[in-house]
């Protein structure tokens, strides 16, 4: 199909509730933007219905897996009965993995585009259905991406040749056998496969989606920031073969050569070609919404990591040099993932320590100053900041860790700070136990957890999310 198999851009079909999403010029009647004059430039805003800017507030949750297990499992519907909690608990917003997490999970686009596209339409509607908002996350595991390449080539969506200039020799396959897959460092490659899969499938779905009201924004992946220049990758790399990783580790694995020589090594400027790719491909489409790149807070020693590869701590000047790559334009909003320091690990993890330094500390963190810190800066940008991000861990049982979820509440509030995110809602994730989960008792065999109290509490003199959206939100 190559470039010519994404939707018209004019209209897309819902297939689970016969109504059509219209594209237009200009989207702002629905969904969030960036200000770009006026009083409120640089910042979130919406549109009532009288066509008036109104200036966002929202305080949303993570809602990592609800698309992904209805993708795994089409019998797997409870997302609904989430959005209906949300709703009745004013919780507007929720940020969503809404594609595939493992080159296994692409398999049903690959294979049944049409069925991919009737479960996402169905998301979509009962999203508009229950008012929740959706910022989308296309391709939250970064590593995904050069992996599918070979089933784009294989479904015909791709050309090697025509929409990209495949890598001469072809890589081999952990089987021994020639394959399209990328190594993630194509993703610098402005003419690899992985960018021109990225573009593809964004044209697609930009195209069917922009004209939802449940539509706020776009972003790229999850935390990509944290895979980049990193000086002793090369301890992480791995292969899971089960979730269909097929090419094998190289001879560059080795504690010799320097990390970021390696294919899978990547390089801020790798990934900042990726994020403009994507970005570049929705605002050919969608004017309006907010584009996130989803990075996590940038690592204390992240400028000295790009500049030199060592593990130097960065002063505020070195650190904001880092924003603007990190964010690349067209993306309009900078993103960071923020939580407190474990107490259980004793931490004390320490920003800018020779000016004004800033720590995470569980009771004693200054949360507030770093909120600034990254506010400052974007607002320099000329854009928002979005807290993608933040929690506390632990079971949910201890005083002291209402205690810190009170604090950081009040500092979200009190630095002005217009979408945070709290993970995580209503979630599968075994790992997460009693760590992160809150559960709402709606589902079978996930009982209650002790972490509800984030979204609903009793005790008046603790936020919760449902009371500070209902004292500060505005959408």
């Amino acid at each position: 199909m190559g470039r010519g198999g994404a939707l018209p851009v004019d209209t897309a079909f819902d297939g689970q509730s016969s109504k059509f999403w219209r594209v237009r010029a200009s989207n702002q009647s629905t969904g969030i933007g960036v200000a770009t004059e006026g009083a409120y430039a640089g910042k979130l805003v919406h549109y009532d219905q009288s066509g008036n800017q109104v200036l966002l507030r929202a305080f949303g949750v993570n809602y990592y897996d609800a698309f992904l297990r209805y993708l795994r499992n089409s019998n797997d519907t409870t997302f609904v009965e989430g959005f209906s909690y949300l709703q009745e608990h004013k919780i507007p917003v929720i940020r969503v993995m809404a594609a595939g997490y493992s080159p296994k999970d692409w398999l049903l686009y690959f294979t049944n585009k049409q069925e991919y596209y009737r479960r996402l339409d169905y998301f979509v509607a009962q999203a508009e259905q229950y008012g929740v908002g959706l910022i989308v996350d296309s391709f939250f595991s970064i590593t995904t991406v050069g992996e599918i390449v070979d089933d784009a080539v294989a479904a015909g969506i791709l050309t090697p040749g025509v929409n990209f200039v495949p890598d001469n020799p072809l890589n081999i396959d952990i089987n021994g056998v020639p394959t399209y897959a990328e190594y993630t460092r194509d993703l610098g490659r402005p003419d690899s496969g992985s960018n021109e899969f990225i573009s593809y499938y964004m044209r697609e779905v930009v195209s069917r989606y922009a004209g939802s009201p449940a539509i706020w924004g776009w972003e790229f992946s999850n935390e990509n920031n944290n895979m980049v220049d990193h000086p002793e990758l090369k301890l992480t790399r791995k292969r899971d073969t089960g979730n269909g990783m097929t090419l094998p580790s190289t001879s560059l694995d080795t504690n010799v050569l320097p990390a970021w020589t390696g294919p899978d090594d990547l390089t801020r400027a790798d990934v900042a070609v990726a994020k403009a790719n994507f970005a570049s491909t929705i605002r050919s489409i969608d004017t309006w919404r907010l584009i996130m790149s989803g990075d996590s807070r940038p690592r204390t020693a992240a400028y000295h990591n790009w500049k030199f590869h060592n593990w130097r701590m960065d002063n505020r000047a070195e650190l904001a040099q880092v924003l603007p790559v990190d964010n690349p334009a067209p993306m309009d909003t900078v993103t960071v993932h923020i939580y407190s320091q474990n107490p259980s690990t004793n931490s004390t993890e320490i920003y800018f320590p020779t000016n004004n330094p800033i720590t995470l500390q569980w009771l004693t963190g200054q949360y507030k100053e770093l909120f600034d810190y990254f506010i400052q800066e974007s607002t320099t940008l000329s854009r928002p900041l979005i807290i993608g991000e933040w929690g506390t861990t632990g079971d949910g049982t201890t005083a002291d860790e209402k205690t810190t979820f009170h604090r950081f509440m009040q500092a979200l509030i009190d630095s002005g700070v217009q979408i945070s995110l709290l993970w995580d809602f209503d979630s599968r994730n075994n790992q997460m136990t009693n760590t992160w989960w809150i559960q709402t008792g709606m589902v079978p065999g996930y009982p209650e957890s002790p972490k509800l109290y984030q979204i609903t509490n009793t005790d008046t003199n603790l936020w919760d999310l449902e009371q500070v959206n209902r004292t500060y939100g505005s959408w």
